[in-house]
């Protein structure tokens, strides 16, 4: 995949499809990186866009870095964007799953 066409993506909840064939929710998030003048792109997973969205509204830099990872645009093979019933379906999907795991 280009980089145009993963910036066309960025900040948009979609599904996923790497070369490695992980196939995954989530989003992907974009960084300039000042040391090297460019731009980096991330992955923030499904099960982990709460935990992401709450570190960043608290400005914590190191909760954000872990739960995103660095990826390459030649990583991507294919992006599906993901409708609102498809949405409320993995929501459920990750609901029933959090249920299952004792602590």
């Amino acid at each position: 995949m280009s980089p145009v066409e993963l910036i066309e993506h960025t900040h948009v909840y979609s599904m996923f499809s790497f070369r490695n064939g992980r196939r995954e929710p989530g989003i992907v998030i974009n960084k300039y990186n000042l040391a090297e003048s460019k731009v980096e792109y991330y992955f923030v997973a499904h099960k982990d866009l709460n935990e992401y969205k709450k570190a960043f509204e608290r400005y914590d830099t190191e909760t954000c870095s872990r739960l995103a990872t660095k990826i390459h645009a030649e990583e991507v093979m294919r992006i599906e964007a993901v409708s609102i019933s498809e949405y409320k379906k993995l929501m459920a999907v990750a609901e029933s799953e959090l249920k299952n795991v004792s602590f």
